[in-house]
């Protein structure tokens, strides 16, 4: 090992020793080869590249599909004293150009970027220009069209390749099967690729799934029980609000995380759960990506992924510091059955997209041929509502969108309000003479914006809140009231989703060119769904077997998942009842959510089984006691 690389880990990255497997990647790529490194969540990926981008002359360009990784991974590395920089969207084309200028000019020693980026010919050009020591491809996945999250971008990367052919190639990712794999490297162009792999195996995880009609009961029954910090996954914002809910109405500490919070909040729930003043954080994918904690005890899901691919790499956010942990699974046969009904109703055929584009430009009111690089605030939920779409259909059709690289989809919930005076200042305020609160607001406004008549003005009302003394629901009201007295027209816009044409308008022509690959992902996503539904109600196989066979690895069943399980209960579980019973008298509820590891129809069965031999009785309260 290159003595400057162990420096680098201990001195930059803080630690003493490297994880499996980096050593001899590392090693590899300084060695100006190829690779392919498949490590688990939390087996240290970044540090793969990120290391050599230190050691090697030039800068390290770094292609990352997420605007939030992007941001993780540039922050962290500026901490450290590292020069970094990231692309992302909201940038004007001067910061692009004096970023890149930078970069040229040896300013920088990374450089992050979207694959989308690479598209745009002056990022093309600047590159061409630049001192490149080394490429890294993240989330590397995303260029198989045979992977659960497919970006047809990444194809484009090979770009970077044709410009600078002598520049090695790092491509990292934490779940391919065989056929990924295969492609990753025919869609890079990778030559001599050295491929490393580690076991997909995490013997310190222990796999529950537990089928019940009483999920919330169990739900909390579980964490009365396991105290450490935790994550909850849900598939909606509503689920991620009211289970965060119903766990503090049982006073155990939560927060939600959804792609809707605004910056602020979401990063202030973050560092709660970070610091371990919130116990579990209840969150949509949207959370853990560049989350790196190690203490993490439980992770529990409450509904069903979209892939054994997303499972693997939610449930490996437990136990990253080796320590034993638990992921929990709760589910019934509805959850199964709304699942694959939901999405097949929310997959988004050629027919639902183009209608959806269509609308959308009406309803931003762009022109045939126009709207490329414009960006516009909207409201989901009124623009869904506005043409009766379906909500999941219209969210997932805007995600084929930005996939496909016709918008840039950024959700982030901010109030643009503008107003425009229709009176002069001192009308306005002479009507306000004896309201002090809302004159204090429109004095905040004239002194920040001015008080030109029939000017439109672009306001912050959160801005205007502080300067004013008062709150942003106030600001709101004003503005309102003087609307009503027709002293200004206003504008007032709650949005929560940003988008940015990436092309002109163009209908049908825009969607026609992507619509083969659509179909064909929409079947991939249909398999893999099915996938995993069958590995949550399947009775037979060790869950850990199952999840490695996927994946292409063959193992002995790990002796501790609920399936595993199974075959020492019918013994066990008359002890567990004996001891619970002796106790006190019980509901067969109680016991269940006591145990929540222990089916109901084993339940069932076993004190069938006591009732016929005397050893229990059913009490007029309908609670079980021992007379054994």
């Amino acid at each position: 090992m290159n003595p400057e690389a162990k420096h680098i880990l201990k001195n930059t990255f803080g630690f003493d020793t490297f994880r499996p497997r980096q050593e001899a990647i590392i090693d590899a790529v300084i060695n100006q080869q190829d690779v392919l490194a498949l490590l688990p969540t939390g087996g240290g990926k970044s540090l793969c590249y990120q290391i050599p981008g230190l050691l090697l002359d030039g800068i390290c360009i770094v292609v990352s599909p997420l605007v939030a990784l992007i941001k993780d991974q540039v922050n962290a590395l500026k901490i450290k004293g590292v020069k970094a920089i990231g692309i992302t969207g909201g940038i004007s084309y001067q910061d692009l150009d004096d970023i890149l200028d930078n970069c040229i000019y040896g300013q920088y020693q990374f450089l992050y970027l979207s694959p989308e980026r690479l598209q745009q010919t002056l990022v093309q050009e600047r590159i061409s220009r630049m001192k490149i020591s080394l490429i890294a491809v993240d989330e590397a996945h995303c260029v198989s069209q045979w992977g659960h999250d497919f970006r047809p971008a990444y194809r484009d990367i090979k770009l970077l390749r044709e410009i600078h052919q002598e520049v090695p190639v790092i491509a990292v990712t934490a779940t391919a099967t065989a056929t990924v794999q295969k492609d990753i490297i025919e869609s890079l162009e990778l030559q001599n690729v050295q491929l490393f792999k580690n076991s997909y195996l995490r013997p310190n995880i222990n796999y529950q799934i537990t089928e019940t009609q009483d999920k919330s009961n169990l739900f909390i029954q579980f964490y009365k029980k396991y105290e450490g910090s935790s994550i909850t996954y849900v598939r909606s914002r509503k689920n991620a609000i009211e289970y965060s809910q119903l766990l503090s109405f049982n006073s155990i500490s939560s927060g939600y995380y959804h792609g809707g919070l605004n910056n602020k909040v979401k990063v202030k729930t973050a560092q709660s759960w970070m610091k371990n003043e919130t116990q579990v954080m209840v969150a949509t994918n949207a959370f853990g990506m560049g989350i790196d904690k190690s203490d993490v005890r439980t992770v529990t899901h409450l509904q069903i992924p979209d892939s054994i691919e997303s499972y693997y790499q939610e449930t490996g956010r437990a136990g990253r510091d080796g320590n034993e942990s638990i992921v929990q699974f709760f589910y019934n046969v509805n959850d199964v059955i709304h699942a694959q009904n939901q999405f097949l109703k929310s997959l988004p055929a050629i027919d639902n997209v183009k209608y959806v584009y269509r609308k959308l430009n009406n309803y931003l009111r762009i022109a045939t041929g126009e709207g490329e690089n414009t960006t516009h605030q909207l409201s989901f939920s009124n623009f869904a509502s506005h043409y009766s779409i379906n909500g999941m259909l219209c969210y997932n059709v805007l995600l084929t969108l930005d996939r496909f690289s016709v918008i840039s989809l950024s959700q982030n919930y901010h109030r643009r309000s503008s107003i425009r005076f229709r009176e002069s200042s001192n009308n306005i305020l002479h009507f306000l003479n004896n309201r002090p609160a809302m004159n204090a607001i429109v004095q905040a406004i004239l002194r920040t914006y001015g008080s030109s008549t029939y000017q439109n003005l672009d306001i912050n009302t959160s801005i205007i809140a502080l300067r004013s003394n008062t709150n942003e629901p106030k600001v709101i009201e004003t503005l309102k009231i003087l609307e009503e007295k027709e002293f200004i027209d206003a504008q007032i816009i709650d949005a929560d989703t940003q988008i940015t044409f990436l092309e002109p308008r163009d209908d049908d022509r825009t969607i026609n060119r992507f619509s083969k690959t659509l179909k064909q992902q929409n079947k991939v996503k249909k398999d893999k769904l099915s996938q995993i539904c069958k590995l949550i109600v399947q009775q037979e196989e060790c869950i850990n077997v199952l999840i490695l066979r996927y994946f292409g690895e063959e193992s002995k069943p790990c002796g501790m998942c609920s399936q595993c399980g199974k075959s020492t209960r019918p013994v066990n579980l008359i002890v567990i009842l004996e001891k619970a019973l002796k106790s006190t008298d019980l509901t067969m509820q109680e016991i269940a959510s006591l145990h929540p590891e222990i089916e109901k129809n084993q339940l069932i069965a076993a004190f069938t089984q006591l009732l016929d031999q005397g050893k229990v009785q059913l009490t007029d309260q309908h609670k079980y006691t021992w007379n054994g």
